[in-house]
């Protein structure tokens, strides 16, 4: 038996090994590579081969340690959702790890930091965790991605989806269909340009990070090619009127909610769960089993960040999902241990603020179990 590590370039290759592994996610697929590619980042897509055969991938990207310290040009190594591996080997990670270890030195990376889609659902949960550690990673609480996200199952029929639903749900869908709103795919340049201004005014109104309008152009054409068609923007009109939109996309068997956005009406507040619908279907049309709402709070406390969001999300059935915690692999102390604490000191200011802002409210403070 001959294990060797190497970059991969074959699209074909890597894909079909990412979407027949339980823990494959959209961004391990090789799109996603090339996204960071187009938009500028340096990536590595490497691959474990046992007698040829691929039986492990990692994504890598390259970015610069976000600390004022411009002569040290030091960087850190990210593997989202990663990697992806065939089984719990600690020999077979430990031989990755001495591949990263040299594109490590070569980038003066300070920190390779990894967070596998193996989540608290997982019975080999605890095996993996271990494996991590006994190659040299510690856990780290602090992610990258929110570790915890809002799932659906959609193999049942739509209509046994929508008589999930909580009550309220089916009303406000029902009436905006009575409005008048409809549903579409966006298949026009202005339509994108109005679905873009709408996810920006929208997060710019809940004083959330938006992304560049290239950054969500190259997004649809990495997956929405002219052979896959597997991302979409939806757009709820009400007589030529946008009101909400959103974006998903599909790898394998999963779909993702990506981003979304909607007007301040009521119309348009009613829209949303219209369109949420339509995305439900959508990903069912096209084979998936699972819908992933994305980030919900990793706390679930009222007053978290995020909680309205989870509270919409939970209406429409589903369960909570955790992974596992991220793993650092440090290159160089001496940086890692300041940047960290930097880090952790600025969660905990914006813990007290949100705390603060939850007992002025007067929301008390329950954990509540949703699972």
């Amino acid at each position: 038996m001959s294990i060797t590590i190497q970059e991969i370039h074959d699209r074909k290759q890597w894909n079909t090994f990412v979407l027949s592994q339980p823990h494959g996610h959209f961004l391990q697929s090789y799109e996603w590579g090339e996204l960071g590619r187009e938009l500028g980042e340096k990536i590595y897509r490497l691959g474990v081969l046992e007698d040829g055969r691929l039986i492990g991938t990692m994504l890598l990207t390259v970015s610069t340690v976000p600390l004022p310290l411009p002569k040290l040009r030091s960087t850190w190594l990210y593997c989202a959702r990663g990697p992806v591996l065939e089984r719990m080997d600690v020999s077979t990670l430990a031989l990755l790890m001495k591949h990263v270890a040299m594109i490590a030195q070569h980038e003066r990376a300070v920190v390779l930091r990894v967070e596998p889609n193996i989540a608290d659902d997982d019975p080999n949960l605890d095996t993996w965790l271990a494996v991590y550690h006994k190659v040299g990673f510690l856990s780290n609480p602090n992610s990258v991605h929110g570790r915890r996200s809002w799932v659906l199952d959609i193999r049942p029929s739509a209509e046994q989806l929508y008589a999930r639903f909580l009550p309220d749900w089916q009303s406000r869908i029902r009436e905006a269909e009575q409005q008048g709103v409809v549903v579409r795919t966006a298949c026009l340049p202005q339509d994108f340009d109005a679905y873009y201004e709408l996810i920006k005014a929208s997060s710019e109104r809940s004083d959330v990070f938006v992304h560049a309008k290239e950054y969500h152009r190259q997004t649809m054409q990495a997956f929405a090619t002219s052979h896959s068609h597997d991302a979409a923007i939806l757009l709820a009109e009400q007589d030529g009127q946008l009101l909400a939109a959103k974006m998903i996309l599909r790898f394998g068997q999963w779909c993702w909610d990506m981003f979304t956005g909607e007007q301040e009406t009521e119309s348009a507040q009613l829209a949303r769960y219209l369109l949420q619908y339509h995305a439900l279907q959508w990903a069912q049309l096209r084979g998936c089993h699972f819908f992933d709402f994305r980030s919900i709070p990793d706390v679930l406390v009222p007053g978290e960040d995020l909680w309205e969001e989870y509270e919409y999300k939970r209406g429409f059935g589903g369960y909570s999902r955790l992974t596992m915690p991220t793993q650092d692999y440090v290159y160089q102390p001496l940086i890692y241990k300041p940047w960290r604490r930097l880090v952790e000191l600025g969660r905990e200011q914006r813990h007290k603020e949100r705390q603060h802002a939850r007992l002025e409210s007067g929301i008390p403070e329950v954990l509540l179990d949703v699972d």
